[in-house]
């Protein structure tokens, strides 16, 4: 069971830093509908804004994303530009819902689609991810948080993120309620809030430790 951990202010190694931030946004709601998910990790960015980073969140539903393993799937595939902005990034941010105990189709397809970075990795020795900072927010009804968590975490790790401690922030309503409901009683709770505030820190933290210290692997030596 998490318990909540009252956030507390610590000095951060590179204050100024200009950092960028992407949120993927994986609920299956179109704009402009209000998205659970949305909203607690825009609570999450402005949390880091305060520390300097700004960044920008990609609802998912709005973009065309098809089904692959490569950059480009179709003249339309909206993925490359997806990726460029990955590749910008300094904190990277994968927002889902749970549906049916795990995270939804769409963010599915974003690490189905990180598979040609993963590629590239395999094939040049660095990842394109290397140096960037991930975090999650996970949202949904009655159960599954923990798994959800757990699993996108093993893929971020593995494709080169760097994952920060306390690197999510969730919340998971009642059982057979309406989810209509959950933004008040979201607002409301206390470790969600707790959090939210103690990932924004340790983001922009870790994003500026590797910003003065990177990781650089070294071509090999024939």
């Amino acid at each position: 069971m998490y318990k909540p951990k009252r956030p507390r202010r610590c000095d951060m190694p590179a204050p100024g830093t200009p950092l960028k931030v992407l949120v993927l946004n994986g609920s299956l709601k179109h704009g402009p509908e209000l998205s659970n998910t949305e909203e607690l990790a825009t609570l999450v960015l402005d949390h880091m804004r305060e520390h300097g980073a700004q960044g920008e969140i990609v609802r998912l539903a709005d973009r065309r994303i098809p089904v692959g393993l490569g950059f480009r799937e179709s003249e339309d595939d909206d993925w490359p530009a997806i990726v460029s902005a990955l590749r910008a990034a300094d904190i990277v941010i994968l927002a889902t819902p749970i549906w049916w105990g795990g995270r939804s189709s769409l963010m599915q397809r974003v690490i189905e689609r990180m598979d040609a970075l993963d590629e590239e990795y395999r094939a040049d020795g660095r990842s394109a991810l290397y140096n960037k900072v991930a975090g999650i927010v996970i949202t949904g009804s009655e159960d599954g948080a923990l798994s959800t968590m757990g699993s996108i975490m093993m893929v971020l790790t593995w494709m080169g993120f760097t994952l920060p401690p306390e690197c999510a922030a969730y919340w998971v309503g009642e059982v057979g309620q309406p989810t209509s409901g959950d933004c008040a009683k979201r607002r409301m709770n206390e470790a969600t809030q707790h959090m939210a505030t103690n990932l924004a820190r340790n983001l922009v933290y870790y994003a500026q430790l590797l910003k003065r210290h990177p990781l650089v692997p070294k071509a090999e030596v024939a």
